[in-house]
C-alpha cells in the first residue's frame, strides 16, 4: 500500500498562551491552535455583540467572517513552490451559562437611579456552568491549476466546556473539543492530509476556599486520525492520567508539582509503536513586581516505548513578561522538551520564542516569533523506521485587529513558517524528496457579531 508522507512538523503558538495562570475556572485547559492553517480559534474573540438571549440563563453568540489573501506555497515544496489566492469564509455560534456579571443581583445605588431599593448582591451561578462552540471555516483556493482547488475544503470544528458544583471545595470539570483540519499534502497532488482530532479532559478538583494547598486528578484522551487511507499508519490513541498539587505560597506565587503516566498506541492498521509516557514535573508561577511575571518548571520524562528508540530526559522550560506600558506586553519563553510524533516515535524541542502585544486603541498590533531545533527518532514514513531527522523551524506571526465597533473589526495576519530540514526520503521509482519548505501567507478579512 502507497503511503504518502506526512512530515507536519511545524506549529505556532497563539500569541499570550503562556501567561501567568494563578486563577483557574475549575475546567481542563482550553485547547491551543491544532495547526497554523486554523483559521478560527474559539478562544479568542475578536468581535462580540450582544447576543440572542435564550431562556432564563442561556445565550447565543453567533460571529461571522471572510478573508482574502495569498499563500506563497499551497503544497509546502522545497523546490517550485506553487502560489494561490485563497478565499475563507468563517462561521462561529457559541452558547453557554450567562456571565457572572449578567448573573450578579443589582444592589442599592449600583444603577443610574439612586433611588432603587437594595437588592442582594450574591451570583447565582447555579450547580452547572458550561460553554458550547461550534465553528466552521470554508477555504477556497483562487487558481486554474486543478490540483491547487482540490485542496482546502471545510474544516472546523465542536468545543465543548463544563464545570459542575462551581464554588465549592469538590468540583467535577470536563471539556470535549472536536477539530477538523485542514492541510495540504507536501506534494503537488489532488489529494491532503486532512485529519480529525477529538481532544477529551477530565477533572476532579478540591479547592477549598481559604486554603493555600488545592488540587485535581485529571485524565486526558486523545483519538488522532487521517481521513485518506494512505495515511491510516499514523493515526494514534492517547490516553494520560494525573494528579496535580497547587500551593498558593504568596497572593501572586503558585508553586505546582504534577505527576502523569500514560499508555498511547496506534488505531486500527496504525504503526504507531505503543508506548508508557511517565512524567514528574515541579514549577513555579509568580509575579515579581506588578508588570514583572516569571513561569517556570522542570521535572523528568520517559517514553518507555516497546521497540525503536525512546526517551530519558529533563524536561525544563521558563516563560518571562513584562508590561512596559498599561496597554503593552513583551514575553520571551525557552522550553526543551520530548512529544510524541505522527512522523516518528517521538521528537525532541528546543523552542525559543518572542512574543509582543501592543494597543492602540481601536488598533491591537501583535507580532510573534519563535525558532526550534527539532529532532525526529524513530520516524515511521515511506520506509524510513528508525531513522533521525533533524529539522530547524522558524515561524513568525504578525498582525493587527482595527476595532470598528464592538462587533465589527477588520484583521490583517502575515505568517511565515520555515522548515529545513536533512532528511530525504525515497518517494518511489527512484524520486528522493527534500521536505524542506518556506511558506508565506498573507491574509486581510473582517469579522462581525450578532
Amino acid at each position: 500500500m502507497k503511503r504518502s508522507a506526512i512530515f507536519i512538523g511545524f506549529t505556532i503558538g497563539v500569541l499570550g498562551a503562556h501567561r501567568v495562570a494563578l486563577a483557574d475556572d475549575g475546567m481542563p485547559p482550553a485547547p491551543a491552535a491544532l495547526d497554523p492553517s486554523s483559521a478560527v480559534n474559539p478562544l479568542s474573540t475578536i468581535v462580540s455583540g450582544a447576543g440572542i438571549k435564550v431562556g432564563d440563563g442561556t445565550i447565543l453568540r453567533p460571529q461571522f467572517g471572510i478573508e482574502t489573501g495569498v499563500i506563497s506555497n499551497v503544497f509546502y515544496q522545497a523546490d517550485q513552490p506553487v502560489t494561490a489566492g485563497l478565499l475563507r469564509l468563517l462561521f462561529e455560534i457559541g452558547t453557554g451559562s450567562l456571565s457572572g456579571q449578567r448573573l450578579t443581583i443589582q444592589g442599592a445605588h449600583d444603577g443610574e437611579d439612586d433611588a432603587a431599593p437594595q437588592t442582594v448582591t450574591a451570583q447565582n451561578t447555579g450547580s452547572f456552568q458550561y460553554t458550547a462552540d461550534v465553528y466552521a471555516t470554508w477555504d477556497q483556493y483562487l487558481s486554474t491549476n486543478d490540483n491547487v482547488t482540490a485542496q482546502g475544503g471545510l474544516g472546523g470544528g465542536l468545543l465543548l466546556r463544563g464545570l459542575v458544583n462551581p464554588q465549592h471545595a469538590l468540583q467535577f470539570g470536563f471539556q470535549d473539543h472536536f477539530s477538523r483540519v485542514i492541510r495540504a499534502t507536501n506534494f503537488e497532488s489532488n489529494t491532503d492530509t486532512n485529519r480529525d482530532v477529538n481532544d477529551l479532559g477530565l477533572r476532579l478538583n478540591y479547592a477549598p476556599i481559604g486554603r493555600s494547598l488545592s488540587g485535581y486528578l485529571y485524565y486526558q484522551n486523545r483519538i488522532d486520525v487521517f481521513e485518506a487511507s494512505e495515511q491510516q499508519f499514523a493515526n494514534r490513541l492517547q490516553n494520560t492520567v494525573g494528579l496535580r498539587i497547587n500551593w498558593q505560597w504568596l497572593p501572586l506565587t503558585r508553586v505546582f508539582g504534577d505527576v502523569s503516566a500514560g499508555y498511547f498506541t496506534g488505531i486500527g492498521s496504525s504503526d504507531k509503536v505503543n508506548s508508557f509516557p511517565l512524567a514528574v514535573l515541579g514549577g513555579i508561577q509568580t509575579a515579581l513586581t506588578l508588570n514583572t511575571t516569571v513561569n517556570a518548571h522542570i521535572g523528568y520524562k520517559n517514553g518507555f516505548y516497546s521497540s525503536g528508540p525512546s526517551y530519558s530526559a529533563i524536561a525544563a522550560g521558563a516563560l518571562f513578561g513584562y508590561r512596559y506600558s498599561p496597554l503593552g506586553r513583551i514575553t520571551a519563553l525557552y522550553e526543551y522538551d520530548h512529544q510524541d510524533s505522527i512522523n516518528a516515535n517521538f521528537y525532541r524541542d528546543h523552542m525559543f520564542q518572542v512574543g509582543l502585544e501592543q494597543f492602540l486603541v481601536p488598533f491591537v498590533v501583535f507580532a510573534q516569533g519563535e525558532l526550534r531545533l527539532r529532532q525526529y527518532d524513530g520516524t515511521i514514513v515511506m520506509g524510513t523506521t528508525g531513522n533521525t531527522r533533524d529539522d530547524v523551524i522558524i515561524g513568525a506571526n504578525v498582525g493587527m485587529r482595527y476595532s470598528f465597533r464592538d462587533w465589527l473589526a477588520g484583521t490583517l495576519d502575515y505568517m511565515l513558517q520555515d522548515v529545513q530540514t536533512d532528511f530525504r526520503y525515497d518517494v518511489g521509482r527512484g524520486m528522493i524528496s527534500n521536505p524542506s519548505f518556506v511558506r508565506h501567507e498573507l491574509v486581510l478579512g473582517v469579522r462581525a457579531a450578532y
